[in-house]
């Protein structure tokens, strides 16, 4: 089966969410869950899991469940998460709590966390597995959002924030990888090699999230870029600046800390640079992307192309 773009792919998957708008029941509950599906998003864990697809030839009804499954599971931790960062801006729309308030967002994200298993449930092709490990996903993403937290009260490693977006990011690009493997009648054997893979894009996906917040505006990232500053949210750029100079790193802590949220970022943007951060930071991803490849190697060789193009899709990107 050839691999289709990635417009028709969202294309397809649009097509299966916006049925969702024809949930009928308490407005209080649906409203605001019609309101984020149908905002705009990149959709693009739903894009792995329908490339995948395609490329191990699966079944496409299961392939489009598994897709439906991560993509309601993905904004499900989106809604909760955007409540515990105060941020009022998601995929360039007010968030549900922004919009709405608290107990609208917190009974809509449960909604979504509950739809997420239904579509999984659909799947034909090893679906207790695939529920099981939905779950283990599930509880991996609320550690990593628990470290995110923690970390705000502290300084954080390299290590710890790599540790927080395996986790929290890594986890659930993984487990697009794993389903699409579970789905498949010919690449089962290779689910360990595939899930690194997507673990590691994950970790990509985040350190790209952080550079990529420091860089460009609210409006090309489609959410707020000053929350981190706001909440002292651990970055991979805060974290490298802390293990290559921890009293240089302090000192600018307490230098800045009085001052506006516009001049901060300015100040740790001007940091980052002179400092070297943001290159270093540009090489740990090309670190994460070498480890890809080099996996890729031990994959088919029927397959390795369309994995190079996949990794090379998320790296490339600029929002």
């Amino acid at each position: 089966m050839r691999v289709k773009s990635n417009q028709d792919y969202k294309n397809l998957f649009l097509k299966e969410l916006a049925k969702l708008q024809e949930l009928e029941g308490p407005s209080y509950l649906y409203d605001p869950i019609k309101y984020i599906i149908n905002s705009e998003g990149k959709r693009l864990r739903p894009l792995i899991v329908q490339y995948l697809g395609d490329v191990f030839n699966n079944n496409p009804k299961d392939t489009i469940n598994g897709a439906m499954g991560v993509e309601l599971l993905h904004n499900f931790t989106l809604v909760h998460d955007d409540i515990m960062d105060g941020d009022d801006l998601r995929h360039n729309v007010a968030t549900i709590h922004k919009k709405w308030d608290n107990a609208h967002a917190v009974l809509s994200g449960d909604g979504l966390g509950a739809l997420g298993p239904i579509f999984i449930g659909k799947i034909k092709k090893n679906t207790l597995e695939i529920l099981i490990r939905y779950n283990q996903v599930i509880l991996e993403i609320c550690e990593g959002q628990a470290y995110d937290m923690e970390f705000e009260s502290r300084n954080v490693s390299v290590d710890e924030y790599i540790l927080m977006s395996e986790k929290k990011t890594g986890s659930l690009f993984e487990l697009c990888f794993e389903i699409s493997c579970l789905i498949s009648d010919d690449y089962l054997q290779f689910k360990p090699q595939f899930k690194k893979i997507g673990r590691n894009l994950g970790v990509i996906f985040q350190m790209q999230d952080d550079i990529l917040e420091m860089s460009t505006s609210s409006e090309n990232m489609g959410k707020g870029t000053n929350s981190d500053i706001e909440r002292s949210k651990k970055t991979i750029l805060s974290s490298m600046a802390l293990d290559q100079d921890k009293d240089a790193w302090n000192k600018l802590q307490e230098e800045i800390k009085n001052r506006s949220i516009v001049e901060k970022k300015e100040l740790l943007k001007e940091y980052y640079k002179n400092s070297g951060i943001i290159e270093k930071s540009k090489e740990l991803l090309l670190n994460f992307d070498n480890k890809c490849k080099d996996i890729i190697k031990s994959l088919p060789n029927e397959v390795q192309d369309n994995m190079i193009s996949l990794l090379n899709m998320i790296l490339k990107r600029e929002k």
